[in-house]
Order: C-alpha cells, then sequence, then structure tokens
C-alpha cells in the first residue's frame, strides 16, 4: 500500500513539472491559409501536431461558413484528416457557452491572467509583405498594418513573460496587389500551472453552485 501512494505521488509531481510547449504558426499567401498548432512535452518525447492547410469561405443557406482542412499529426504519423465547417450558428453557440462560464465564475478573467503571467514566450516573429497596386493606398495602409501589429504585441507584453524582442517587419510592395503574411511564436510553460488553475476554476464553480442553492426559495 506504501508503494502505491509513492508511486502515486511521484507521477503527479512529474506531472505537476511537466514543461509544454505550444508552437504557433500561422502563413498567408494570396488567398490561401496555413495553421498550424504543435503541443509537446517532456523535449518533444511527447508531440501532437494540428494542420489547418487549407481555410476559405463558402456561402450556404445559413450564410457564410469558413470550412477548414484539418489534419492531426502524432509523432510524425497523420493519424486523422477531416473538413470541419464553422457556421454562425456554431459561432453563437461557443460564445453563448463562455457567457455561461463568464456567469458561473465571475472572477474568471483573474484565473486566466494568473496562468498567462506563468506563459513565457521564447519566439515571437511577424512578418508581412503587402501592397495594393497604388503607392498611396499601400503607404497608408502599411502604416495601419504597423499600428496593428503593435498594439498586439503591446497587448501580449502586459499578458505574458517576453523572453525576446518581437521581431516584426512590414514591407510594402508599391507596384503589386498581394499580400504575404507568417506569424510564429513559441510559448512555454509547466503543466502544474495549467491543473492549478483548473483546480481553482473548479473550486469557485462548486461553490457558485452552493451558494445559488443556499439563496433559491423554497418550495414547501
Amino acid at each position: 500500500m506504501v508503494w502505491i501512494i509513492l508511486v502515486v505521488v511521484v507521477l503527479m509531481l512529474l506531472l505537476f513539472v511537466t514543461p509544454v510547449q505550444i508552437t504557433l504558426f500561422y502563413g498567408r499567401v494570396g488567398e490561401n491559409d496555413h495553421a498550424v498548432v504543435e503541443v509537446s512535452a517532456w523535449f518533444r518525447l511527447i508531440h501532437r501536431k494540428y494542420e489547418i492547410p487549407m481555410v476559405f469561405v463558402k456561402q450556404s443557406e445559413a450564410g457564410p461558413e469558413l470550412v477548414a482542412k484539418v489534419e492531426t499529426v502524432l509523432q510524425k504519423q497523420k493519424t486523422t484528416e477531416k473538413i470541419k465547417d464553422l457556421t454562425r450558428k456554431q459561432v453563437n453557440k461557443w460564445y453563448h457557452n463562455y457567457r455561461e462560464i463568464l456567469d458561473k465564475v465571475h472572477d474568471l478573467h483573474p484565473l486566466f491572467n494568473e496562468l498567462f503571467r506563468k506563459i513565457r514566450c521564447t519566439r515571437l516573429e511577424w512578418h508581412t509583405r503587402m501592397g495594393t497596386g497604388q503607392a498611396a493606398e499601400t503607404g497608408a495602409l502599411t502604416g495601419v498594418v504597423w499600428g496593428v501589429k503593435s498594439l498586439i504585441v503591446g497587448v501580449l507584453s502586459h499578458s505574458i513573460s517576453l523572453r525576446i524582442i518581437p521581431r516584426l517587419s512590414v514591407e510594402p510592395v508599391w507596384n503589386q496587389a498581394l499580400i504575404r503574411t507568417n506569424f510564429h511564436c513559441d510559448l512555454h510553460l509547466m503543466l502544474g500551472h495549467v491543473l492549478v488553475v483548473l483546480a481553482k476554476m473548479y473550486v469557485r464553480l462548486r461553490k457558485g453552485r452552493e451558494r445559488k442553492w443556499r439563496s433559491a426559495p423554497s418550495e414547501a
């Protein structure tokens, strides 16, 4: 019995100190999009990769739908490939679910902020080549893109721990209409930090249910 408890404790400790790396990549050339999300642990001994090599919008009776071909790669072997449709109805459903969670856990944002402060960013690159075919429009749009990038990086720097200087560039193309962009970000955190935040959310959710139950009027 003592050995079983010892093994469980060791496994829990290993779980809490498990380093997790999340790699985000997004590239766009013309109308073609390519997004990749990689999650790995223990120096890529555990590795899972999700690729979205094709994203486009199609029209349907329910309105515009975002269609994505999603590939799941596990240990360098592609395991699944399927087509996902994201309709306006699904997006509204996700939003309502988020609002319900927000109503149940009033301090959800502080919990997420607590988790974000534990995230370390070791790579942040965002390069863009763009042009409208008109020099004046391209110049104005270049300034707008620089402003948007600076705003996003400023928000990230206040939310997570940036360990590097972000590498940003916007290259205007004066005589051609095109857009090419590449975004690459590497994030690191400990699995234990995620588990602690999830545990706090669960405890506060239970307290909220008990408070609601006690404050409800009796039917007797």
